[in-house]
């Protein structure tokens, strides 16, 4: 098992996953490139190569920088790359010294909603996200705003937030993990939802958080509950202006919750720290619901809150009076941003359109630049191997260039721009000149393209290894012991003789190619995507290994309708005298559990039910 368990490490090695999620420059040599061209620019190349004399050249050029072989060939080859020593840094730089006069600026960038999620997940859309690339990312956002602030808000530590899932040894490993990640991101405060409790009680927490250096603010926490160290706000001063920032924790929902972490009123709790720090602005993270924050009363004295994720459908922002609500990004895929922009003759802010405009344009141009500047250290790193990473393309008007985002002297020169940019629209953001203060959003992806970090990859393939390992070795020992036929998984092989019909409309779904998408993610050694990707995960009987066996490999029809070998040896051994015990019947509650709102987003029960679901055994409550 030892050995089995290394070389399936192996396969999900970071290199392995960075060289699955990033994309690299093709470079096309030969015709088999050419069926992947459009129509009309094949039967150009066709007319073009019949027009060429013979032996012009046919080769790519060679030394150099590499080149995109689009016929005709190329023959142009890039200059020699400039002296970067002779590049003026300053011209390319955000933290630049010379910016011009303009209304002082907190830029906030935070997470909120990360559900346990550690890695970067892949459903729906590309692998974004994941602390192997958050702590890259906060690296360039220290050298290039080193006066921005970074926070984590509610929803950090639990994979459910109905308040009713179990809780178990792992999820806890995952939630001490995860406060050991946010404290080595640098993160200046963490502020904790009723969730997140669920999984490190308060006084398990403060431990922990202690232990990493972490501050913990929960403004409405019952102060009889209020573990000794952690903070009721954080404020800030930011020129002449105070920001206090707040922590609201939503109702417990059961007894046992209560007992944990009760709370007082948020509307109290913001009142009181109101009087007592006089902001200017009040940010306030809270992991309430909407439907419990409709229940909040109206006086509730907050000028920006941020809420989580809860449907694909709703705006990321939006006023609510004179409050300014913002959106978790789910999952760590994104940090979210929020800048809060001095221009107010009063506190509070509101509203004021022709100031978010240059606003919107600054935070645009500082997005683009964390970007380029990514790109230009990759680029660095290349040269710094000996290599020349430019690549020369030929445009539709015949002329051969080089493209200008392999080029460094001219992603430097991209930079400096954004920097001149940058600074004619500050000119704009003038001190005073709104009845109250500016706040605008966004979020910075964590992309594909941003490198991971491989000590933090290590960390979380050590993690996920150690959890898998475990499950594998209690599902061997079970099956050693034997599993009695109620609790056994059969596979697909063991339905398709009786319902060859249901067998061949799952095949027809994205079901059968669950466990694929894990492969070529390089994701099959990781628990948290097996448990939907492969069929009764971590059950007794169910999928454990995939290098001893592939029978319960994908989403097959056990995964729903539960495990089923009882069920085919009755069919087999009764004849029609007895009708076989069913299986569980499906509805909308079976398809959540893999299908939830920040995984599946546009997931409907309804409009998926007829692709995967056999109507002609429907039942009441449900579909067999």
């Amino acid at each position: 098992m030892a050995a089995t368990s290394g070389s399936r490490r192996l396969e999900s090695s970071p290199s392995l996953r960075r060289r699955a999620c990033r994309p690299r420059p093709r470079f096309c040599t030969d015709v088999t490139c050419l069926p992947r061209l459009p129509l009309a620019l094949l039967v150009a190349v066709g007319l073009a190569v019949a027009g060429c004399p013979a032996g012009d050249g046919a080769a790519p050029s060679s030394g150099g920088a590499g080149t995109v072989e689009l016929p005709p060939p190329l023959s142009a080859r890039p200059p020699p790359l400039p002296d970067a020593a002779a590049v003026d840094g300053a011209t390319t730089s955000l933290s630049s010294e010379t910016l011009p006069p303009h209304a002082p600026w907190l830029r906030l960038f935070y997470g909120q909603d990360l559900r346990g999620e550690i890695e970067a997940c892949g459903c729906p859309g590309s692998p974004t996200g994941g602390f192997a690339r958050r702590l890259p990312f906060v690296r360039d956002l220290r050298e290039a705003l080193p006066d921005g602030r970074l926070l984590e808000g509610p929803n950090a530590l639990s994979r459910g937030l109905t308040g009713f899932e179990v809780i178990d040894d792992r999820d806890r490993a995952r939630g001490r993990l995860i406060l050991s990640l946010l404290a080595e991101t640098g993160v200046e405060a963490f502020f904790p939802g009723q969730s997140d409790f669920r999984v490190l009680s308060p006084a398990e927490l403060a431990v922990e958080a202690k232990g990493h250096g972490l501050t913990v603010v929960a403004s409405n926490l019952a102060p009889d509950s209020m573990p000794a160290g952690w903070k009721r706000s954080l404020l800030w001063t930011v020129g002449e202006h105070r920001v206090a920032v707040l922590g609201l924790l939503g109702t417990p929902r059961r007894e046992v919750d209560v007992a944990r972490a009760p709370t007082i009123p948020p509307a109290e709790a913001v009142a009181a720290l109101r009087a007592e720090l006089a902001p200017d602005v009040v940010v306030a993270f809270t992991g309430a619901r909407e439907r419990e924050r409709r229940g909040w009363p109206a006086e509730l004295d907050v000028d920006v809150l941020l809420v989580p994720f809860e449907r694909e459908e709703d705006v990321a922002e939006a006023w609510v009076g004179d409050r300014y609500e913002l959106k978790a990004d789910p999952l760590g895929r994104g940090v979210r941003r929020l800048d809060l922009v001095f221009t107010g003759t009063t506190a509070g802010v509101a509203r004021a359109d022709e100031m978010e405009i240059p606003v919107r344009g600054v935070v645009t141009q500082e997005g683009r630049w964390l970007l380029r500047h990514r790109e230009l250290q990759e680029l660095e790193a290349r040269i710094a191997a000996g290599e020349d990473p430019r690549v020369s393309v030929r445009g539709y008007d015949g002329v051969t260039r080089v493209d200008p985002t392999t080029d460094p002297a001219m992603v430097r020169a991209g930079l400096a721009s954004l920097v001149a940019e940058r600074s004619r629209r500050l000119e704009h953001v003038r001190p005073r000149a709104t009845p109250r203060h500016v706040a605008v959003g966004g979020v910075e992806v964590l992309a594909a393209e941003l490198e991971e970090d491989p000590k933090v990859v290590a960390r979380l393939d050590a993690f996920h290894s150690t959890w898998l390992d475990e499950i594998e070795a209690r599902l061997t020992a079970a099956r050693a012991e034997g599993v009695e036929d109620s609790r056994q998984y059969g596979g697909v092989d063991t339905c398709v003789g009786c319902h060859p019909t249901e067998y061949a409309q799952w095949g027809r779904t994205a079901h059968v190619q669950a466990y694929k998408t894990l492969r070529e993610r390089a994701e099959q050694r990781n628990p948290d995507c097996l448990a939907c990707h492969a069929t009764g995960f971590g059950q007794a009987g169910g999928f454990a290994d995939p290098a001893s066996g592939q029978r319960l490999l994908n989403v097959q029809c056990e995964a729903c309708h539960g495990p089923m070998a009882e069920h085919a040896r009755q069919a087999n051994t009764q004849g029609r005298a007895l009708k076989p015990v069913p299986g569980l019947a499906v509805n909308e509650a079976t398809c959540v559990r893999c299908h939830d709102s920040a995984n599946s987003p546009r997931f409907d029960y309804e409009e998926y039910l007829p692709r995967g679901a056999h109507p002609a055994r429907s039942h009441p409550g449900g579909h067999r």
